[in-house]
């Protein structure tokens, strides 16, 4: 009674199977294509967020930056450097150098320049170490490159390093140039990183920012 059941033929099967074969290898390209673009993408908003927060610091001192009530640039760029060719950018900025002391002299002039200790200081305490106006324990400020990370560094009047922070990681490049008036600093940052499936990315992001003491 099982005498015209038939099973498949080996073409049968050698064509059920390559269908089965490409159907398998088009969704796995699918899905390992559309898990990189996601690692992609998760990467590239890490890498913006990186040069937003590092141009959000940055701006807020640099534009206390400029020229003092002599006409002396307080800004300094070193071209080149830095690691791969990039700049270090170094300034002074107002400061309070005793407690109760005023930024701005009685002629509406910068009274002190100088450097907080810490990124985000607001009073003399952390401007200025002996809170003593004759000397300036904190002097520069720096922004530079070091093992692809974003650096803020304190230098004291002798240029020696007293204090150094990290402000953003995974950052390889900073270009600086000042502008003919010398009244606006452009800079360009550049951050790189490789993604979980060893793909690198690069993205880099310029502003400019305007001096407000321009003697």
């Amino acid at each position: 009674m099982f005498k015209d059941c038939k099973g498949f033929s080996l073409i049968e099967m050698f064509v059920v199977v390559s269908i089965l074969t490409a159907m398998i290898t088009g969704v796995s390209f699918i899905l390992s294509a559309g898990q990189t673009a996601w690692f992609n993408t998760d990467t590239a908003i890490e890498l913006q967020d990186g040069l937003r927060k590092a141009f959000a610091k940055m701006s807020r001192e640099l534009q206390e930056s400029g020229r003092d009530k002599n006409g002396n640039m307080q800004v300094t760029i070193f071209d080149g450097s830095g690691p791969n060719g990039s700049d270090i950018i170094r300034f002074s900025m107002p400061i309070l150098c005793q407690a109760g002391g005023n930024v701005i002299d009685a002629n509406g002039d910068v009274a002190n320049w100088g450097a907080p200790l810490t990124w985000g200081c607001t009073s003399s305490s952390c401007m200025d170490a002996d809170n003593d106006c004759l000397t300036r324990d904190y002097r520069f400020i720096e922004y530079q490159i070091v093992n692809n990370q974003l650096i803020r560094r304190v230098l004291d009047n002798g240029t020696t390093p007293v204090r150094q922070d990290t402000i953003a990681r995974n950052m390889v490049n900073l270009q600086a140039t000042l502008s003919g008036d010398q009244n606006l600093l452009s800079v360009n940052l550049t951050a790189q990183q490789n993604t979980v499936v060893n793909r690198t990315l690069n993205a880099s992001t310029n502003i400019d920012i305007y001096f407000r003491n321009r003697g």
